[in-house]
């Protein structure tokens, strides 16, 4: 079965300000951070994550309980 919940790598821009006595500012700074996408809505869940080893253990955790099977039938 695939798995439903994959991280994706972001984009993050940090932009340095600088103050109107300065004549130079420094240059803006790349980075990344780590989201977990529903591959089947393409939405995203939660707020992200700056280490890409803890997204990774929550979409495993969040696949392993997806995939469970279903809820028992009630009988009569």
């Amino acid at each position: 079965m695939e798995d439903i919940f994959i991280v994706k790598r972001c984009n993050k821009i940090i932009i340095h300000g600088r103050r109107a006595t300065d004549s130079q500012h420094d240059p803006a700074e790349a980075k990344s951070w780590f989201r977990i996408c529903d591959s089947r809505t393409g939405g995203f869940i939660g707020d992200g994550y700056d280490v890409e080893e803890d997204a990774r253990d929550e979409c495993k955790r969040l696949n392993a309980a997806s995939s469970t099977t279903p809820a028992r039938q009630l009988s009569s």
